[in-house]
């Protein structure tokens, strides 16, 4: 029986040449990278060039003419700084909890969306306990209210963390216009995003965002799990605006200590060029949406899409059958070598409702009976007709019990 993996937001398959370069780099480059003999060298060079080719997604090939070539040398300061961690998870934690500590603020604003991953709001959710004044805003339909945003920012307001692309729904949040508000009128607030479901996916350039920080993550794009980043604004770096979390060694330019995953960061690296670097995007979009088109023809029509309000990826599909729950559903399509999935594969053993999907309006009823189906460049038409049909059969049959 062949495999349908529909699964592609919860992770990736990794890219064979992906696969051998950390093999590679285990075997061959396995020196640490701050040893000062050769082997440490060579291992330090390479974490450089992949460090540069990470950052010349988010702005293009010219960047690489003005960062540094040598390890420990300067430039490309305008470009920022990317410190690499061991998932998004840690990037999202980094990014917020190093800014509320480093500020002198005795209850700090911090400000989030309803619909955030867990990575954010278990973070949020700790600080709030610590004092922390935490708003939430609202993702009816899949769109932030720019006005709620505006109401939401005071004097104290240290940090707005929203994500760009949410990993349920496949609702694009317009971050040009809510960071720009943010910044006009609180230029010192910092704007952070998670764009582990964006990055590769759509255009995520920090200059377009207005981002002062951008969460990826390795595992979502074809590189292997247990490697993350985080970009910074350089300006953050020089103001102490982010301060470690983790203290040891004070690699990452002191702000992530623990000896880096090499073979992680440079299989990241290759998997970001395979795809494409700052052009994946747009083939990622030239394959997937016919794709997606094609599935929403042949979907029975007692099946709803559930479309957000504004723009959308088009690679993730929130689906409910209503009167269905979600879990048998899923068991069927299992057994006939079907994958997809419940929503967040970090929260699906929780026999929770889904708090993504009630925020964008659906009752805990039509949250419990919808699946997200996640779709990737390498899926093909014969793969999305298969799925059509053994879905449509399976609600069919499971509506005759």
């Amino acid at each position: 029986m062949s495999e349908i993996y529909l699964d592609n937001s919860a992770t990736t398959k990794v890219n064979p040449k992906a696969a051998e370069t950390a093999f590679k780099v285990m075997t061959e480059v396995y020196g640490n990278p701050s040893s000062i003999h050769d082997k440490g060298s060579t291992a330090a060079k390479l974490m450089l060039k992949a460090r540069n080719d990470i950052i010349a997604s988010f702005f293009g090939q010219q960047a690489l003419k003005k960062l540094p070539k040598i390890p420990g040398f300067l430039g490309g300061e305008e470009y920022g700084r990317l410190i690499f961690t061991s998932c998004g998870t840690e990037s999202n934690n980094l990014a917020i909890s190093s800014v509320i500590e480093s500020c002198k603020i005795a209850s700090p604003r911090i400000i989030t969306s309803d619909s955030e991953h867990p990575a954010v709001l278990r973070c949020f959710e700790k600080w709030a306990e610590k004092g922390c004044d935490v708003v939430y805003l609202s993702t009816k339909n899949g769109v932030i209210d720019e006005n709620e945003l505006k109401g939401a920012i005071n004097k104290n307001t240290v940090l707005v963390s929203i994500m760009y692309v949410n990993n349920e729904t496949g609702a694009i949040y317009d971050l040009p216009k809510l960071f720009k508000t943010v910044k006009d009128i609180s230029p010192d607030t910092i704007c952070h995003t998670d764009c582990v479901q964006a990055y590769q996916k759509i255009e995520v350039s920090p200059s377009k965002l207005n981002a002062d920080m951008i969460t990826i993550s390795g595992h979502k794009i074809h590189a292997p799990k247990g490697i993350g980043a985080l970009w910074v604004k350089n300006e953050l770096i020089q103001k102490k605006r982010i301060i470690p979390i983790l203290n040891g060694g004070g690699q990452e330019s002191g702000l992530r200590s623990g000896t880096e995953n090499l073979p992680g960061i440079a299989a990241f690296a290759e998997a970001v060029n395979v795809n494409g670097s700052d052009k994946a995007h747009i083939t990622f979009s030239e394959k997937v949406t016919p794709l997606r088109n094609l599935m929403i023809e042949n979907l029975d029509p007692s099946i709803r899409i559930n479309v957000p309000a504004g723009d959308y990826v088009p690679h993730i599909l929130s689906l409910t059958m209503p009167g269905q729950k979600s879990q048998p559903v899923l068991n069927m399509l299992s057994r006939q070598g079907i994958y997809v999935s419940s929503g967040s594969a970090c929260s699906s053993h929780k026999n929770t409702v889904s708090h993504v999907l009630t925020a964008f309006g659906l009752s805990s009823s039509d949250a419990d009976s919808t699946i997200r189906v996640s779709l990737d460049s390498d899926n093909t038409e014969e793969e999305i007709l298969t799925f059509c049909r053994a879905l449509n059969e399976t609600v069919k049959r499971l509506a005759k019990k």
